[in-house]
Formats: C-alpha cells, structure tokens, sequence
C-alpha cells in the first residue's frame, strides 16, 4: 500500500468558517488529517473566490491519533468548542474516527466528514430568464392592484355596483395580504419552485374568471381568489430573490425587480383607463392570461428545484409533500383568525353608515367578533413560539417585535400604507366625479405621483448601495416628505372644470416621499435580521402595509359614503340618490346647478379622506423616529458580517420563519 493510500492526522486547530483569499498556504490550511510534507497536493485548489465551510474535527481525534495527551481543555470547553462551530454535542466516550484509523485507512472515502457547503449563486443566461419570469410574474400581480384604479367606475357602471366598487379592490387586498406569510410557510413544506407555479397559476385562472363575471357579487368573489394567487408570486419572489445572488449585489438586484412596481404604478391606471374608454373593462383581467402562462413556463424550467425536488420523482414527491406531519406544521389557527379578523374589520369599515346603521347590531358585533379574532391571533402565535412539543410553525414570530427598530418599521410601514394605497384610487375617481373626466383623462390625473415615486426608490437604492447610506435615514426623510405632500392635498380647490396645477406639485412632493421609505423598509428589513427570519419579515412588511391601506380605502369609503348622505339631503330625491350610488354617468342626467352641487359634495368628501390620511401620514414620521440609532445599519456593513452557505435550499428554510431556531436560543 502506498503512503499516499492513507492520510496521517496531524494536531491541528479547530474548525472556523474562513474566507479564503488567493491560494492557500500551510497556516490556512483547514484541519483535515494529511501528511503536511508529503500529502500537500491532497489539499483542495482552492479559487480565490470560493468558500468552504470546512468539516470540525475535534481535537482529541488528531491528539489521539500522534499519541500525544493534551490535557488543557477540558471536556466542557471541547463541548463548547464544538456547539460553537455548530457541530454535535461533544461525547468523550463516543467512537472517533481517530480510533478507527487501524481499521480503516482514513482516506477521504472514508473520513466520516460532513459535506462541504459551497455558496452558489446563479448566474449568466439561466438567471436573465428566470429574473424575466420573476419580472413578468410581479408585474401582473402588481398591475392588478393599480389597473382597476381608474376601471372601477366603469366596472360598476356595467354591473350596477357603485357602492361595491371598493370590494373589488378589498377583495383582492384581503386575500392578498392573509396568505403573503402562508405562502411562505408553505414553500417551507413543499418547495418554493411548487408553490411559486401554484400561485402563478391560481392567479392566471382566476384571472379569466374575473374577465368572466356577470354580477357584481361574482367579480368580487373571483377576486378574492386571484388575490390569492397575486400574494403568492410577491412572497415567492420575497423567497427566492436573496438566494439569486450575492448580498452585495442584492440591493442592485432588489432594484432591477422592485421596478416592476414602479411600471405597474404607471401602466396600471393609463391601460385600465385605456381599456375602459376603448374596449370592454373584461380586458382588464383578461389580458394577465397569454403572459402569465408565459410566465409559469420559464419558471418550471429555470428556478432550480429545492433538494427534496431534485432527487425525487414528481410522484412520489407530491405523496412525501402531502402528509399529516407536514400539513401539521402549518398554522392554520393563526392564518384563518388573522384572515377573519381581517376580513370582518373592513366589511364593518365598508358597510357601517351606508348598508348599515353604525349603531346597529350587524356592525357592533363585527367588530366585536373582529377584536376577537385579533386576540385570538396573537396570543395563539405567542404559544406557539414558547411552546416546543407544538408542530405548528407561527405565522409570525412576536419575539421579533422585541427588536426596537423591527417593531418601529412594523409602525411605519402600517403607516405609510394608508396614504399609499388609497391616493392611488382615490385620486382618479375624484377626477371623474368632480371634474368629470373620462377614464383615460383621469388616468392620467394621477401620472406625476407614479412618476417621481420610482424615481425616488432609484435614488434610494443607489444611495444605500453605492454611497452607504444608512436605509433608516432615507424612510425617516421620506415620512417628513410623505407627510407634505398628503398635508398639501387638503388645499386642493374644491371647485373649477379641471384639475389645478398645484394638484400635480403636491402628487409630485407624495411620490418622492413614497418611494424613499417604500423599497427602503424593505432593505432595512433585509439587513437587521438573520438569514432564518428574512422571508417571514419581508412578507410581514409588506402584508402590513397592504392590510394599512385595506383599512384605509374601507375608512376612506365610509367617510365618503356618510357624507354624500348628508350633503345631498334635500337636495335630491331618494331614487336618483340610489342611481348615483350604482352609476356616476347619471350625475350628467340632473340640471347643470344641482349636479354642479352633487360634484361639491363629491369635493368635500375627498377633502375629507385627504385630512384623515395626513393625519395617518403623521403617525408613520412618530413611528420612524424610533429608527434613529447611533450606529446606524448600512449595507456595506451587513455585508461584511454575512455568513456563507446561502442557496435556494437554505432560503426554504428561512421562509419558515425559523420557529426551531428561536425555540433553540
């Protein structure tokens, strides 16, 4: 047998998890057993851009082996030694590879190491193709949430609905935001590949359907379920992303995807007012059908698969996936009682004052049953996050919140979304009730706040990529300019035939503030929180910030709604009160003084929603002054301390919300 056949262990020092540059030498050497003289060539060629993270072998194993007796540490400090590199507990009495080495040569077959985690990332066409689908995938969920903007008028218009109109919305953002967590827990279970094509086919299905209804009622039901399939594309993209590329190059990356929001924001009102004008509003759901079935198959072909897809067969897959211990570790309790508290909030929101009276039986016990679902959610998530003999995995881990500047960007985030969603819709129907635009006119009443909003979130990303910038001073700078803006709206002139040039100024002032604290909460979210809580806190962000401005549209609606009933009192008949609830085309139809009455009272109540989201806007600035920090988090500076090993597999574990891990700290 050659002296080659066999590595002789040497002493060396324990395991630590080195970034190696250029070519190693014999200090760098990682603690394998090898003949330093004559075994050299046996060390790994080591490219100055990998990483290893090298197998610990404890030191009694290579003591052992020379004969020597290091008596210094004891066996607790080897016990904590190992836990420190995060290997088994150390057993003095267990059987070491060290003790073997008569029996079998300790070659590298047989050496009882661990695998060696390289971090990979994808790169070249595979990744452009897959950064395609992701960006088609994004963009129809996110356009559905701004095209209906300047629809709705015509959409209620042909059903008879206007006083449901805001339920196609709330419909879509409901769904959208009860399952933006779920789906992240679900990629934990079965895969982010499975359910990513799960959710673009949901979406792209109902999406037809939509196309498809005949009643109100139906519209509203079919986009609950679309909204399903939207808040799975967002939090699989929220999954998958960090796992693409390297943490240096994710602020770039988040950029290039973050900007399919900002041409959705753009698109979304111009196409559905396009569309409206010219065509069929079913246009406005029908066209997601050829892209989205586009979209699912570069997906099935270019997201690489989890290891749990990779080395089994679809069917025996799919038998693995779905069984009682898996189905076990999902909170359904915490998802349906955040879900029906949701829901039941924004139904007594929606309907008190207009359907029903606001002290009436139906929205006093909503509300109640509402504040209860809310308790029910959060003490359920506590127990499950003290409780270690539980299966469940928490939908959201309060312990999290105990971190102050994660819990003021829960806050502000809340915060910033009442303004933000609803100046999107609010803003076109104001122009076609007050001013009487068409839909493609009104679209473009709200162009100057689409257009400086992403201009702002380029701004910010190359400021905290490239100048270091730390994220929580820009969203601090973007709640004071938010703040502005919103407090500008309220002087909009209630009267005139057409929309003021002060009007766009302030739209502009709103964007900037937007899209400074917008991506920027995402980045920061990103950088103070570990690799395990990153999918959970990314979609807590932005499911908080959708269910902010859900609230926001019911309370604005009802405000609107008890405002008409008061200012047109006496002023029109109960019948004609009834036509304008279902059509605003029938304000045309009264005398030109009374309906010129109609549009004022229209003015007023949107005067109204603008006082009450500046006030909401003022809220979000108090909650991120509690970011301010003395040593403030940069990207650079996280960057620094990242860990390697990242890749798809490891992502799917940290879109679990790493309910094992805070149970083990």
């Amino acid at each position: 047998m050659s002296r080659h056949d066999h590595w002789r262990p040497v002493s060396l020092p324990p395991l630590r998890t080195t970034r190696y540059s250029g070519y190693p030498e014999y200090p760098q050497l990682p603690p394998i057993a090898c003949d330093p003289l004559h075994d050299l060539h046996r060390v790994p060629f080591l490219h100055k851009n990998s990483e290893y993270r090298v197998p610990f072998m404890a030191e009694s194993n290579l003591t052992e082996a020379n004969g020597n007796s290091t008596t210094a540490e004891s066996s607790a400090e080897k016990a904590h030694m190992a836990e420190r590199h995060g290997d088994t507990a150390y057993d003095p009495g267990a059987r070491s590879p060290a003790d073997t080495h008569n029996d079998v040569p300790l070659t590298p077959t047989h050496a009882e190491e661990q695998p060696v985690e390289r971090q990979e990332f994808m790169s070249g066409w595979p990744l452009y193709m897959l950064t395609m689908g992701i960006w088609i995938s994004l963009f129809l969920s996110t356009l559905e949430t701004t095209i209906v903007s300047t629809s709705l008028i015509a959409i209620s218009d042909s059903l008879s609905g206007f006083e449901l109109r805001n339920w196609v919305v709330t419909a879509y953002f409901l769904t959208y935001t009860g399952f933006l967590v779920i789906y992240a827990k679900l990629a934990s279970i079965f895969g982010s590949k499975t359910m990513f094509i799960f959710a673009l086919t949901m979406f792209t299905v109902f999406s037809i359907g939509c196309g498809s209804a005949t009643t109100m009622e139906q519209l509203i039901i079919l986009r609950a379920f679309q909204g399903i399939g939207g808040s799975g594309i967002y939090s699989m993209v929220l999954v998958i992303a960090p796992a693409l590329v390297p943490k240096t190059e994710y602020g770039k990356y988040i950029g290039i995807i973050s900007s399919v929001f900002a041409l959705a924001s753009i698109t979304g009102p111009l196409v559905g007012g396009a569309i409206s004008s010219s065509s069929s509003w079913r246009w406005v759901f029908l066209l997601n059908g050829p892209p989205g079935f586009v979209a699912i198959a570069i997906v099935a072909i270019f997201l690489p698969a989890s290891k749990t897809e990779r080395t089994t067969d679809f069917k025996t897959r799919m038998k693995n996936k779905f069984t009682r211990e898996t189905l076990q570790r999902v909170d359904f309790i915490g998802a349906g009682s955040l879900l029906g508290a949701s829901v039941l909030l924004v139904f007594a929101l929606e309907s008190g004052g207009t359907r029903y009276p606001w002290d009436s039986s139906a929205i006093s016990s909503t509300f109640i049953f509402s504040g209860i679902l809310w308790i029910v959610f959060i003490v359920w998530e506590i127990r499950l996050e003290r409780k270690d003999n539980m299966p469940q995995e928490p939908i959201f881990i309060m312990g999290l919140l105990k971190d102050r500047q994660l819990a003021s960007m829960m806050f502000t985030t809340f915060f910033i979304g009442f303004p933000f969603v609803t100046i999107l819709f609010i803003i076109p129907q104001r122009a076609q009730a007050v001013y009487g635009l068409n839909p493609v006119q009104s679209s473009l009443s709200v162009l100057p706040l689409l257009l400086t909003s992403p201009f702002a979130t380029a701004i910010s990303g190359v400021l905290t990529s490239n100048y270091n910038v730390p994220p929580a001073h820009l969203i601090l700078i973007g709640a004071v300019i938010q703040l502005v803006g919103v407090g500008l709206a309220v002087s909009i002139p209630l009267t005139g035939d057409h929309i003021s040039a002060s009007q766009y100024g302030f739209e502009a002032v709103m964007g900037v503030g937007f899209g400074l604290t917008l991506s920027t909460v995402l980045t920061l979210g990103q950088l103070i929180v570990s690799k395990e809580n990153a999918g959970i806190v990314m979609g807590a962000l932005t499911q908080i910030r959708v269910l902010g401005g859900t609230i926001a549209l019911a309370i604005c609606s009802a405000v609107l709604s008890n405002d008409l009933r008061a200012g047109l009192a006496g002023l029109i008949r109960p019948d004609e009160f009834g036509q304008i609830a279902e059509s605003l085309s029938s304000i045309n139809d009264l005398d030109p003084e009374r309906a010129a009455k109609v549009r004022l009272a229209f003015a007023t109540g949107y005067k109204r929603q603008f006082q009450i989201l500046t006030g909401f806007s003022g809220l979000a600035l108090l909650a991120a002054l509690f970011l301010f920090s003395r040593h403030p988090v940069t990207v650079k500076g996280a960057a620094a301390k990242e860990t390697p090993g990242t890749s798809i597999d490891s992502y799917e574990l940290a879109a679990r919300g790493s309910s094992e891990a805070q149970r083990n700290t």
